[in-house]
Formats: structure tokens, sequence, C-alpha cells
């Protein structure tokens, strides 16, 4: 029986592989059979037998090799799924072509897909601030590679300047501040987050690999304007609205489940920053 959700988690749309954890393969083998053999006979599926019999399966083929810890991670992750939680338990082998932070994949660790990259999954603790951080340094690879000159990130709303001092942009040949020019305003020098110069590029392009440019009408407008018609002053903004189910909610059911956030859990911030600039002159 072929049952791709089952059978082939990460093959699947982005909200029904979002929650992942990560077993050894044995495990996941044994538990992906039993789940395909009661759904032949009954149609449904009891996750907490599920676990037993897949840890039952695993101790056979491998003796006394299973933990006490991954043994607390699989009834942890069938208590999740037992709670309507749809976290997929994956294979250490299919982890192998995913992209965890240093050090992990751990067990009883709940992993979060990236909205935008399919094979990048971070913890959930983490998972706000890395994407938002994803997402503004694209914006400003975007600008660099487009010849920007000038680069003054703004806050507008959510979060300010202790979250964006821990955001590491690398801007190479570049003189970066942060505070106000001489003259500006009190609100001025408190949105600014910092100020770039940089010599620019007279030979314009886009960046490859970009995930959430096709997301931004407005940052595709940018670019053309200034590929095709030699934009010079620049505006755009870096919002970050959606919490993509990853909030307080979520993290004290699975907690109750037993699965590990990972960490100290940053929650969703509806943020905006404003970029603006100039570009130097084309070839």
């Amino acid at each position: 029986m072929e049952i791709p959700e089952i059978t082939k988690p990460l093959q699947q749309p982005y909200v029904e592989r979002q929650l992942i954890v990560v077993a050894d393969d044995t495990v996941v083998r044994a538990s992906r059979e039993a789940a395909l053999q009661e759904l032949k006979r009954k149609n449904t599926v009891d996750w907490g037998r599920i676990a037993e019999l897949a840890i039952q399966a695993a101790l056979g083929m491998t003796g006394d090799l299973i933990t006490t810890v991954a043994k607390e991670a699989y009834a942890a992750w069938s208590r999740a799924r037992d709670a309507g939680i749809d976290v997929v338990q994956i294979s250490k082998t299919e982890a192998s072509t995913i992209i965890f932070p240093p050090g992990h994949p751990r067990d009883g660790i709940l992993y979060i897909g990236h909205p935008a990259k399919p094979d990048v999954y971070y913890t959930t603790a983490e998972f706000h601030r890395v994407t938002f951080e994803h997402k503004f340094c694209e914006a400003i690879t975007i600008l660099m590679h487009l010849g920007a000159t000038e680069i003054v990130v703004e806050h507008v709303r959510g979060w300010s300047r202790d979250f964006s001092s821990g955001i590491s942009v690398s801007i190479p040949t570049a003189k970066t501040s942060v505070g106000a020019n001489a003259g500006a305003s009190g609100a001025q020098t408190e949105a600014l987050l910092f100020k770039a110069t940089l010599d620019g590029t007279a030979t314009p392009k886009l960046p490859p690999q970009l995930s959430w440019f096709p997301h931004e009408p407005t940052w595709q407008t940018i670019a053309k304007a200034r590929l095709e018609f030699g934009l010079r002053d620049f505006a755009l903004s870096v919002t970050y609205n959606d919490d993509y189910g990853v909030n307080a909610g979520l993290k004290a059911a699975i907690s109750k489940a037993g699965l590990d956030v990972g960490g100290k859990f940053e929650d969703h911030v509806s943020t905006e920053w404003r970029i603006s600039g100039k570009f130097g002159v084309k070839q």
C-alpha cells in the first residue's frame, strides 16, 4: 500500500510536512508499516499503539540499543499525534537531505520547516527569529547585487534594536554604523537600526537561489526598475506578519505531549522594517 503522506512525507505540501521529529530508521520503518496495516484494517490509526509496535519491532531488530531518551521521544511523538498535532516522523536517513541548525537533529525535538525553502528546518524555539533573519538578509543581498551604495534600515513596527543586534548581515567593503545623521530627529534616531555605505557595482544583477523574492511584488518592481531603467533611489519593506501556526498555543501543546522546542521559545511578533538608500551609476 502506498500512502505518500506516510511513506514519503518530505515530498508533501508544506502544511503536511511543516512539523517533524527525527527517529532511528528501524523505528520509522516499523511505525509506517504498522500505520499502513492499521489503515488497511480499520481505516484509522491509534498513534500510541503504533509507537509501541514500532519500538518493539526496533528492539527485535537491534537488541537493547534503543535508548531511554529515544523511547521517550517516540512516546511523545505518538501523544502529539493523538492530540491532533500533525507531527511527521522522519528517519535519520531522510534527515540527511535536510539542513538543520548546527548540532542537530536530536531526539525529541520538534523542528519546523522553512516556509520558502523545502530543505531547511529550524528548532521550534528559534523558528521565527531565523525565518525573519533569512528574509531580511535576502533583501539586503538583492540590494547589494543590484548595486546599492547606501543602505539605511529603519524600524517601523515589531522587533527593533535589541533584536536587530543579534542578526548577522555580511556586507563586504561596507562602512556600517548604528545611529542617525547629524540633525536627525529623536524619532529618526530611535527608528534607525543601521546604515551602510558600499562601493556598489556598475553591473547590477539578481543573485541566484532566491527564496522570498518570487513572493514579493515590491521587491520585483524595484529590481526591474534598477535593471531595466537605471533606478537610483529605492525604498522597500521587509514584513513578517504570518506566524505559520507556530505560536504559544503550539508550544504549550507539544510541551504537554513531551516534545522539546529546542531552546528558549521566541514567539511571533508582527514586524516591518523599512530599507531605503541609493544605487550607483550603471555602466
